[in-house]
């Protein structure tokens, strides 16, 4: 199956290149390397317009260099990719949300290329249209798609080099940060012992979506430690942050929006409930409104 293919090459190949990614207006303009071998995968980001934004990953970590906060934060690394693209980890699950198929055929980055799509069942989350390069199934090009065709979010690569070789020095940070202040992130996992994690539960929540991580994890701004819950149907995923609240701070109350994400915030007692995630509005509002306290 193509999804799995395609899987199997954003995680499983080197390559190194340069994509464009468009979200509400703003053109950003990245450079990534990525590299695999037994033990593990390495990759860089780079953004080349703007800020010199950095990101480095590997099997253990996350670094970001932030020039215009002279910061670098540190991270346990998550599952994923620095791809702005999905990577659906349970593919048989897709189908009963999603209608899934090859749609045409066309050239990216100088590549043949098959093109995939990925319609909802429902109103409840995005469609999407990916170009996979076709002897590989490596992503060229993604768009997140309203229910009318329009294109909300799209990320395509002008440039991109397949199993070249990777060296090591291609891996190094190239923003100069000697001086910077390290931050490293405090996150908990909550579901380990002796973490509370039954405050808070969610009943009906669209069909599809459950919890697939939880954590205590700092926000900027903030003293204390955030409830971050993440929900997913297997492609989209929502982001839900609880933590206690005072009556004069200023937070979400009601719908916001900005390009494909959505937000949506409520209070409940002495608590402030915010979920955050490319789906429709509906979706997001119905998961605040699921938030419930045990």
């Amino acid at each position: 199956m193509w999804l799995d293919k395609m899987n199997k090459a954003v995680h499983g190949l080197n390559y190194s290149g340069t994509y464009v990614y468009i979200n509400d207006g703003r053109i950003d303009t990245m450079q990534i390397v990525h590299r695999v071998n037994e033990t593990g995968e390495r990759e860089r980001l780079l953004s080349l317009n703007g800020e010199a934004r950095e990101i480095l990953r590997d099997s253990d970590k996350v670094t970001c260099i932030l020039p215009a906060d002279k910061s670098v934060i540190v991270g346990k690394h998550k599952s994923g990719t620095g791809l702005p693209t999905f990577v659906p980890e349970d593919i048989l699950k897709l189908s009963k949300f999603y209608d899934i198929e090859m749609i045409g055929r066309d050239r990216i980055a100088g590549y043949p290329s098959v093109i995939i799509s990925i319609e909802p069942k429902d109103k409840m989350r995005y469609g999407y249209r990916i170009w996979l390069e076709e002897d590989s199934g490596m992503v060229l090009r993604s768009d997140i798609m309203e229910a009318d065709g329009k294109v909300m979010e799209q990320m395509m690569f002008t440039e991109i080099s397949l199993q070249t070789p990777i060296s090591l020095a291609m891996l190094e940070p190239t923003v100069k940060h000697d001086k910077f202040q390290i931050v490293t992130d405090q996150s908990v996992d909550s579901s380990e012992p002796g973490i509370n994690n039954t405050d808070w539960s969610f009943v009906r929540i669209p069909k599809g979506f459950s919890v697939t991580s939880q954590s205590l994890k700092p926000m900027p701004m903030k003293k204390h430690l955030v409830q971050h819950f993440v929900l997913s149907d297997g492609l989209a995923t929502v982001s839900v942050y609880i933590e206690k609240s005072t009556a004069d701070e200023q937070a979400l109350d009601g719908e916001s929006s900005m390009g494909s994400v959505n937000a949506f915030g409520r209070r409940i007692a002495d608590h402030r409930v915010t979920v955050m995630g490319e789906v429709p509005k509906a979706t997001v509002r119905q998961i605040a409104e699921a938030v419930a306290r045990n």
